[in-house]
């Protein structure tokens, strides 16, 4: 998707720093211009997916343009292993989503994390125990859905999870891949075959571990081990693009997941601004916004360092 450009930016601090006075001060590298503030070099990490290195990438960007300095950890790793990283202090921020609160605070599986505000507010309020700050979330919902190929949905008239499960019933050949967590959880897979009606066999689900849609969709694509259903999220770009169909879910079964910006309690207290500088940002980010902009580092050729820029210039958060 991106390298990494951790090397880069180190450089360009070294270069750039200057001693005025006895004080330390180096010019931020975004564009701003300005100072570098003193205080603790913000290590921000973001999950594998391009929609992660892409939101990654504005967190580091905008802080940049305001004078906090920021260390690149995007790409870092699965959500368990940001998760754990940024509770032991391994990092300094990321991105993570409103439903991803039923694991990390519970409960699993309640109705609250299906209510995009209830369930900000609970992860906000018990993740605070944790240290950890959640800031103002997108207003996208990336939960997962399921996708098929247009074709096999026009032969055997799928367009709804009702459909689905009418088909599942009538013995139809499926084989389904996803996230082998969301396949486990009882608000994921579990929850879909019991509003629909319909149970998968072991054998008809093959779970990675890694929860890259990309993945899923390239075997759904390619059809690869007979895959011909995939979880995917809403966020997904170029699904279109790929001949991919989501099927409609009626009932509104998964969890919000709403993209939100994730900080240790002492990076907020260092520099108390973050707040302000990343509200616009991520309340101008969209389920249709996102779709795009993923769809970019997927079809478009460009890493997802280059779509945040031209997004935060677009909008008028960065200059030139």
């Amino acid at each position: 998707m991106r390298s990494r450009s951790l090397i880069a930016l180190l450089a360009i601090a070294v270069v750039a720093t200057v001693t005025v006075g006895g004080c330390a001060t180096k010019q931020n590298s975004a564009g701003g211009g300005g100072e570098t503030k003193q205080g603790p070099t913000v290590r921000v990490a973001s999950l594998l997916d391009s929609e992660g290195v892409v939101l990654g990438s504005m967190v580091i960007q905008m802080l940049e343009a305001n004078g906090i300095p920021t260390e690149d950890k995007t790409k870092f790793g699965t959500p368990d292993v940001v998760r754990k990283a940024i509770l032991a202090g391994d990092v300094d921020a990321t991105i993570d989503y409103t439903g991803s609160g039923q694991y990390y605070v519970g409960p699993e599986g309640d109705p609250l994390w299906n209510d995009p505000e209830k369930g900000y507010q609970t992860i906000k309020e018990k993740d605070l125990a944790n240290g950890l700050v959640w800031l103002t979330p997108a207003p996208a919902n990336n939960s997962e859905y399921f996708g098929v190929k247009k074709e096999f949905a026009e032969a055997n008239g799928l367009k709804s999870m009702e459909d689905f499960a009418r088909y599942v019933n009538g013995s139809g050949a499926v084989k389904l891949i996803g996230d082998q967590s969301w396949m486990d959880n009882p608000a994921g897979l579990k929850a879909y075959e019991a509003a629909y009606g319909f149970t998968l066999r072991d054998d008809q689900k093959i779970g990675l571990s890694n929860g890259v849609t990309a993945q899923f969709i390239q075997a759904l694509v390619n059809g690869t081990d007979g895959v011909n259903v995939a979880e995917v999220y809403a966020t997904d770009g170029g699904l279109a693009e790929q001949g991919i169909v989501v099927l409609a879910d009626t009932k509104n079964v998964p969890p919000v997941y709403r993209p939100t910006p994730v900080f240790r309690k002492e990076i907020i207290e260092a520099y108390p601004e973050i707040e302000g500088i990343l509200k616009p940002v991520f309340e101008s980010l969209t389920t249709e916004t996102l779709q795009e902009l993923n769809r970019q580092v997927a079809f478009g050729g460009k890493s997802g360092k280059d779509v945040a820029r031209e997004y935060l210039v677009s909008k008028g958060f960065l200059k030139q």
